[in-house]
């Protein structure tokens, strides 16, 4: 398809562009359940207080004020317009109060199409731009149609010097594009099966919700009826053991249909300057990250993944989000990458990596710091619980060995590496994460000693990059206070002019 010619034409010269007629249609889902969720503090109470809940008044207050809110959304979709002009990307929208952004080409981290199921119906998609400005995305226009969309991402990409290549849509596959990782079905359910997150916690407890509400209305009755031979020897502790077995069926069940929803038909190929991931049953996302703005990758290898033989591996440029959990901060996610793969993978994000990574290990004396803090929270958590519920709550002391236990596995595979342009850390036992940073991507580090890092003599380094960090292990003070003055790469001085007086 041809594309429009992007000059640097004076701004008035330069036309705006509308989003498509039926943009407040495609936004009319995804913005109500944007609505939904600022509104869930009001309407969690009532659900579960049943008719205890809020008054009618109240009721009629939310409602208005999502209804009002929702009006005021699609309204600014309906009167977003947009422009490339002065290698900047610009967005107004709004007749009343109007808002107008700007965001220079060359700032872009990343650009993100996404389709959802609405949108794919009207034949239409999403283009969200992002900087390093942090959080979410600068530019977010939605209702383009494809052709909208592939050009201006095009003219982005040819302002900011990142090749006139053909910009691709979700489903669409280049002639000479080398196919890097793909994720099968089998291997998203196990994905999912060893990812439990907050949102999955956060639905199993809703169905549990409702199981108990089954619970009272219909099985509680028969219970009553037959009496004699439920409370037989040992069938308390048969329950008790059906119910947990439920409760981690329901949890895998739910991570693993979150993982199919979020990674169906996942595929990451090299473009050469870029690199392209796309994946999504209902909501088809494609995530487009230039190879020179990579500047930490992270390989998130927990206990259980390690036994099954696979890892997942994390992506971040300067354009990092916000979120949660470190997989929702990530730009570019690959959910199952085999371990015997994991190298050659990495290599592909960071060439520098040296085929041998012989890892400084931790202080010896930050074992003791986490001993220390392994039985203070032993502590915290049993002394309690002994004095609330007697012999039962003195089983909660078995955290004790656990822990220290645990200490002395997450010190002895904790380490660290510095080559001449990556900073290579890895923490944890049972769960491994092992974070590689690009030197020359290292806003700031600083060596941090606590009260307790006092008295043992020994300290650790934060590096900062834009929009995260990573923590070294452990280190003697002196180390940790050298290790600051070297850490960021040092960048060729630029040559100054020398300043002329008048005359």
């Amino acid at each position: 398809m041809s594309f429009e010619p992007v000059a640097l034409a004076a701004p008035e010269e330069v036309s705006w562009k509308r989003l498509s007629a039926k943009a407040p249609l495609a936004a009319l889902v995804p913005l109500s359940g944007t609505i939904g969720r600022m509104l869930l503090g009001a309407l969690l109470p009532t659900y579960f207080a049943g008719e205890r809940g809020l008054p009618v008044v109240l009721w009629v207050i939310v409602l208005s004020m999502a209804v009002l809110l929702l009006a005021a959304m699609l309204y600014e979709v309906a009167t977003t317009s947009y422009r490339v002009v002065d290698a900047q990307l610009e967005i107004r929208s709004g007749v009343f109060t109007r808002t107008s952004r700007f965001i220079e080409a060359a700032r872009v981290q990343n650009t993100e199409v996404l389709q959802p199921f609405v949108s794919k119906l009207l034949g239409l998609v999403e283009v969200k731009v992002e900087t390093a400005s942090g959080g979410k995305a600068d530019g977010h226009l939605r209702g383009l149609t494809p052709e909208e969309a592939q050009a201006l991402i095009h003219a982005l990409q040819t302002v900011r010097g990142g090749g006139t290549a053909t910009v691709l849509l979700p489903g669409e596959a280049g002639q000479e594009e080398r196919v890097l990782s793909e994720a099968h079905l089998g291997g998203l359910l196990l994905y999912g099966a060893t990812a439990l997150g907050l949102g999955v916690i956060a639905v199993v407890m809703g169905a549990l919700h409702e199981i108990t509400e089954t619970f009272h209305k219909l099985l509680l009755p028969w219970m009553e009826a037959h009496w004699d031979a439920v409370a037989a020897p040992g069938m308390g502790w048969l329950a008790a053991t059906v119910a947990a077995l439920a409760g981690l069926f329901g949890l895998w069940l739910v991570s693993g249909a979150r993982a199919v929803l979020q990674f169906h038909g996942f595929r990451l190929v090299d473009t050469g300057t870029h690199l392209r991931a796309v994946g999504g049953l209902i909501t088809r996302r494609q995530v487009t990250v230039r190879r020179a703005r990579i500047q930490q990758v992270v390989l998130d290898e927990p206990l259980l993944r390690r036994t099954l033989g696979f890892g997942s591996v994390e992506v971040e440029t300067a354009g990092v989000r916000t979120g949660k959990e470190a997989s929702d901060r990530a730009e570019l996610l690959v959910p199952v990458v085999p371990t015997a793969r994991m190298p050659e993978l990495l290599r592909e994000f960071v060439p520098e990596l040296p085929d041998a990574m012989p890892f400084q290990r931790a202080h010896p004396k930050a074992l003791l710091r986490a001993r220390v803090r392994a039985v203070g929270l032993s502590v915290l958590v049993a002394a309690p619980a002994t004095w609330f519920w007697g012999a039962w709550g003195a089983v909660a002391w078995l955290l004790l060995p656990a822990q220290l236990l645990g200490a002395w596995f997450d010190w002895r595979f904790q380490g660290w590496l510095i080559t001449e342009a990556l900073v290579v850390v890895r923490q944890g036992f049972w769960r491994r994460r092992t974070t590689v940073v690009q030197r020359s991507r290292i806003q700031s580090a600083r060596a941090i000693q606590g009260p307790l890092e006092r008295g043992y003599g020994i300290g650790h380094v934060r590096i900062d990059v834009a929009g995260s960090h990573v923590v070294l292990p452990s280190v003697g003070w002196q180390e940790a206070q050298s290790l600051i003055d070297v850490l960021p790469a040092r960048r060729p001085a630029r040559r100054i002019s020398p300043a002329r007086l008048p005359g």
